[in-house]
């Protein structure tokens, strides 16, 4: 699998889903689970966390493909990410999906 949607597709088919199915367990409309299957729209964290959830998989099994994804939006380089989100990756490589949490609160707290 080379992206994001393909592995949205392989591990909602792998949970044995229709998209319908899915997005009531995501709580999402079935055309915005489509739209994240297809690359139209992309998934902030939170969701793909309730994405691994209803599927039954960790988050990081997503994690790769979500900063290669990030990356390919921003113009296929990640050095075209800003300084600071080039920080922020490289320090939640391979941290545990508890540690992603947190520093997701952690700036969600300071965005407000």
């Amino acid at each position: 699998m080379a992206n994001l949607p393909e592995k949205l597709v392989y591990y909602r088919k792998a949970s044995g889903l229709t998209q319908s199915e899915a997005a009531k367990r995501i709580h999402i409309s079935r055309s915005t689970l489509a739209g994240y299957e297809t690359g139209a729209r992309q998934p902030g964290f939170a969701i793909l966390q309730d994405i691994a959830n209803a599927y039954g998989i960790q988050v990081n099994a997503l994690y790769d493909e979500v900063t290669s994804y990030q990356a390919a939006l921003s113009g296929g380089d990640p050095n075209h990410l800003t300084p600071g989100t080039q920080i922020l990756l490289q320090t939640l490589k391979g941290a545990s999906e508890d540690e992603i949490l947190q520093a997701v609160k952690i700036i969600e707290a300071l965005r407000k």
